[in-house]
């Protein structure tokens, strides 16, 4: 299993948390799940999602001032 702490930050996972309601432990679960991804830059996402106007197999996503983005699977 991947470390989730060699990709995430407490206080990025603390804000995104907001964006989803969702309580830090549950992120974690999400991640360790692979219900939530983590990329790096825009570049990743749209590597595997393609750059587009809606995304429809995602329930949500939120993009931090850092560029990273959090994705929740539907």
């Amino acid at each position: 299993m991947e470390n989730i702490a060699d990709n995430v930050h407490i206080g990025e996972l603390i804000a995104v948390s907001k964006v989803f309601l969702l309580n830090p432990y549950q992120m974690v679960t999400l991640l360790e799940n692979g219900e939530m991804e983590v990329f790096e830059n825009k570049e990743a996402f749209f590597e595997k999602y393609g750059n587009k106007e809606t995304y429809d197999e995602l329930s949500d996503w939120c993009e931090l001032n850092n560029g990273k983005i959090f994705t929740k699977t539907k």
